[in-house]
């Protein structure tokens, strides 16, 4: 089975007879990385507060080196929360060295991650918390209109973007919506050279290469709250295409192929014959750019490291 296979025959089994291989976990640890998240990581904190996990947890905020309010805002929901710890992850930027220091800081045996600008439903630690007796690194479903106005939805909209599922049976968990038990993460690791974008699918293929068992949890579900602007989601999306070639180059032995060249050239040509969209709906506009910046980031990303990925 190479990287790309999406789920095991033996995952397609568990699900249909679910086999408790795990006891249940005696202590989940949520890791939650923060980096300048005012407008919205007292949301999120909100949910989290909301679980109705009966089982015993923690939460522990990773500060990537916050310069707004994001701490503070943190600190007003200690007492509505269960044990909560505040983790220094400031002396180097990157998602991913703020989720090792999660990991690094985790009292529990099994950690759930989420993001700060996102907000988890009320069942989500607890369905977590039931696929954790059957899987090594679960991945939950991943919701896109609670939090989204119109504008940002239409800006979103349109094709998909690499071929890469988030969510369903995925080949790997979408980092925002993750768990893993505990000696797993500590073994694998987070990949802090992946700082932004194909973070989580670097982690998960590595994961289910070491032979480690993955499972996709519909009912574990995280709202994901989309970029307000088209400079924010064209920045977003580059840096996304950015990482590919990175991606690539790290598992094209595993079985990752190489993105199509014809592909690539109908989508430049794609982009000048609809130049103006970016005069058009919001919809229009959303997905010139989307398309625009993966591209764009996918040639800089090749020179980068020195592949051909366009």
């Amino acid at each position: 089975m190479t990287v790309l296979g999406v789920v095991t025959d033996r995952a397609r089994a568990r699900r249909k007879a679910p086999a408790r291989r795990r006891p249940a976990p005696a202590l989940i640890s949520v890791v939650v990385p923060v980096r300048n998240c005012a407008a919205y990581v007292g949301d999120q904190m909100a949910a989290l507060a909301s679980q109705t996990y009966a089982g015993a947890w923690e939460v522990l905020v990773v500060d990537n080196g916050c310069r707004d309010r994001s701490m503070e805002i943190v600190e007003t929901w200690r007492d509505r929360l269960p044990p909560l710890q505040i983790v220094d992850a400031s002396k180097r930027r990157g998602l991913n060295y703020a989720r090792n220091m999660g990991v690094a800081a985790a009292r529990g045996d099994f950690i759930a991650f989420c993001d700060a600008d996102d907000a988890v439903a009320p069942d989500w630690l607890a369905a977590m918390a039931d696929g954790a007796t059957r899987a090594d690194l679960l991945g939950g479903e991943v919701e896109f209109a609670e939090l989204n106005d119109a504008v940002a939805q239409a800006q979103e909209a349109g094709k998909a973007l690499g071929g890469l599922p988030l969510s369903g049976p995925a080949p790997y968990p979408p980092g925002g919506n993750c768990g893993v038990w505990t000696t797993v993460a500590r073994e694998i690791g987070w990949d802090e050279e992946f700082t932004f974008g194909a973070s989580d699918m670097e982690f998960g293929w590595r994961a289910r290469l070491a032979g480690f068992e993955a499972d996709y949890i519909p009912d574990a579900v995280i709202r994901v709250r989309f970029r307000k602007t088209l400079r924010a989601l064209a920045k977003q999306y580059f840096r996304y295409g950015l990482s590919e070639p990175h991606l690539y180059r790290r598992f094209r032995g595993d079985g990752m192929p190489r993105s199509s060249i014809a592909e690539a050239r109908h989508m430049w040509w794609w982009l000048v014959r609809h130049a103006d969209w970016l005069a058009g709906t919001d919809s229009e506009r959303g997905e010139w750019l989307r398309v625009a910046a993966v591209r764009t980031g996918r040639l800089l990303g090749s020179l980068r490291w020195r592949v051909l990925y366009p």
